[in-house]
């Protein structure tokens, strides 16, 4: 069972890969009573201590903890009520896989084995809403009845889990996905560059031979 020394754990480890920077993000889990253990706002998520959580009944409303809860506090609440069998959210700034939505690309979750086992056979990429908005949490909520992994257009990622380990691998696995989806289109170009590079030298040597 998750518990708030464990997603101080998982914050720093966010952090250390490189997929939060200075106060983004933020994480929750579900107690078995129905409470939900959340970070507060304004915090690096690297630098959490457990006495820093707030403790929210399923409404929201603070239970315990004297900080102002996350900015995105509806969207795990919205995404709890459609989803009872997600008990962990962890909502982070990937900066490959968010710049595919600001590329206006879909998601190819499918390009490597460890994508579509770990993140299912698509992400979806939920339109742009205003950050801390319910239209935004209520539309997370909709793609994630279908869906373990969201990105969110210019946004970031939303990853779901049965606990915080496992909503963390699958945001791991999204931004290692999003790299060699980047590193195959980097490739991709140089080699169609360099095939009419060598076209046109062949007809260089052509000419020359005339």
């Amino acid at each position: 069972m998750d518990t708030k020394k464990t997603l101080c754990t998982v914050g720093r480890h966010m952090k250390d890969a490189n997929l939060v920077v200075a106060c983004d993000g933020n994480i929750s889990f579900r107690r078995p009573d129905g409470t939900i253990v959340i970070t507060p706002s304004g915090m690096p998520k690297g630098e959490l201590k457990p006495s820093q959580l707030l403790v929210l009944d399923a409404e929201g409303n603070v239970v315990k903890g004297s900080r102002k809860p996350s900015s995105e506090t509806n969207m795990h609440l919205e995404i709890y009520k459609a989803r009872p069998d997600v008990q962990a959210i962890m909502h982070a700034h990937p900066i490959v896989a968010t710049a595919v939505t600001v590329a206006g690309l879909p998601f190819p979750s499918r390009i490597v084995t460890e994508g579509a086992m770990v993140l299912g056979d698509t992400v979806p990429v939920v339109p742009y809403e205003a950050p801390g908005s319910m239209e935004l949490a209520r539309a997370c909520a909709e793609y994630a009845k279908k869906a373990n992994v969201l990105l969110m257009e210019r946004h970031g990622a939303l990853a779901l889990g049965k606990d915080l380990h496992e909503a963390l691998y699958r945001l791991e696995t999204l931004e290692a996905v999003a790299k060699i989806y980047r590193a195959s289109l980097a490739f991709s170009v140089n080699a169609h560059a360099l095939a009419e590079l060598s076209r046109k030298q062949e007809i260089l040597n052509l000419l020359g031979e005339e």
